[in-house]
């Protein structure tokens, strides 16, 4: 009993002083242990407090609403298919990383819900950028030199696994995608991991009043705009994912490798309301021996708007690093986005994406 009692004082006394630092106590290298699956959650009755990033009211908390969002970078090479998860993110940018491939950075206002996350992979200061602009608590599991640099100078909160030493508390190895699956794509978290780790954050995570996301409306600017049935996404010479419209959810699927984009947690394609596909500049580092990329975040630029089968030119602008990215029409008018979920493209300025 002495020993129980000692114990549990030591621990009390470990997590009121990770409360007083910001930080969390040192965890195992990695963990075995795996959550208790749940059902993935569904549509939830219209209540409480509207989602700023999708314009509906989801079942969000006050509290969560208060708060700022959570940004995940997540895998998407083909070898750690499937993701788990991201079906449930509010709103999706994918974006190249290196060797031609692209990885996501899945954004939620309120991720208390979600059974597993995964896997994740570690950052870029581009997705860092991203993330800023939706003044996000950024999650990544390591991270390049640029990206590191990035952190050092920027105020931006992340929490990462391996710098941060979160590993084993918000971020867990699965035992048996270990058997199957290299080292690098077996890193998950969970909803029930995050609010805990948010929990002995000392910062304040008050999120800035932005506002919306994007200028939401039942009537999106899109509705009188071209057909769109099919987009295809040109990223590299060899990755070409695409979305198809389906008429009876009033949504696009998602397809990447040239099969449906399935989200393992819930057996379902990845879909959504509202998709962007935005052209930024994207030049090699110099001197990177591992091909690293830079994408220019901040300026303004072209792109595209699809919704419910129609798509739109509009432009895009993000002041600086930190701003949010902002849409409008070519005639500078603003943009009206339909409620729901969004997945945001961004390609290489010298890419068109394809409109059937």
């Amino acid at each position: 009993m002495k020993r129980l009692l000692s114990f549990s004082l030591v621990l009390l006394l470990v997590l009121s002083a990770c409360a007083k630092t910001g930080g969390p106590p040192s965890g195992p290298a990695e963990s075995g242990a795996e959550p208790p699956l749940t059902e993935p959650s569904g549509n939830t009755a219209p209540e409480g407090p509207r989602n700023p990033l999708t314009g509906l009211r989801d079942g969000i908390s006050e509290e969560n609403a208060r708060r700022k969002p959570v940004a995940i970078m997540i895998n998407n090479i083909r070898a750690s298919l499937p993701q788990y998860g991201i079906g449930g993110a509010d709103i999706i940018y994918e974006m190249l990383a290196e060797g031609s491939i692209t990885r996501l950075l899945a954004i939620w206002k309120d991720p208390s819900k979600a059974a597993r996350i995964g896997s994740i992979r570690s950052a870029r200061p581009y997705y860092m950028e991203i993330a800023d602009g939706y003044d996000a608590i950024y999650l990544h599991f390591g991270g390049s030199v640029p990206a590191y640099q990035k952190i050092a100078k920027h105020e931006i909160i992340n929490l990462d696994g391996i710098e941060n030493r979160w590993d084993g508390l918000l971020y867990y190895r699965e035992a048996e995608r270990r058997k199957k699956y290299a080292r690098e794509h077996t890193v998950f978290t969970t909803g029930e991991r995050i609010e805990s780790a948010l929990a002995l954050l000392s910062n304040d995570l008050t999120v800035k009043d932005r506002g919306d996301a994007f200028d939401f409306s039942t009537e999106p600017s899109s509705k009188d705009g071209m057909p769109a049935d099919k987009i295809t996404v040109h990223y590299s010479k060899n990755y070409n994912p695409w979305f198809e419209y389906d008429e009876q959810s009033k949504a696009y699927l998602h397809y990447e490798y040239g099969d449906p984009h399935i989200d393992g947690e819930t057996g379902r394609q990845l879909s959504v309301k509202n998709v962007f596909v935005l052209k930024m500049k994207t030049s090699a580092v110099k001197g990177s021996k591992l091909g690293l990329i830079e994408i220019e975040t901040a300026g303004k630029g072209r792109g595209f708007y699809a919704c419910e089968g129609k798509y739109i030119p509009v432009n895009w602008e993000k002041k600086d690093a930190a701003s949010p990215i902002r849409f409008s029409l070519e005639d500078g008018a603003g943009l009206k986005v339909s409620p729901g979920n969004t997945y945001v493209c961004c390609i290489p300025q010298n890419s068109e994406p394809e409109f059937e």
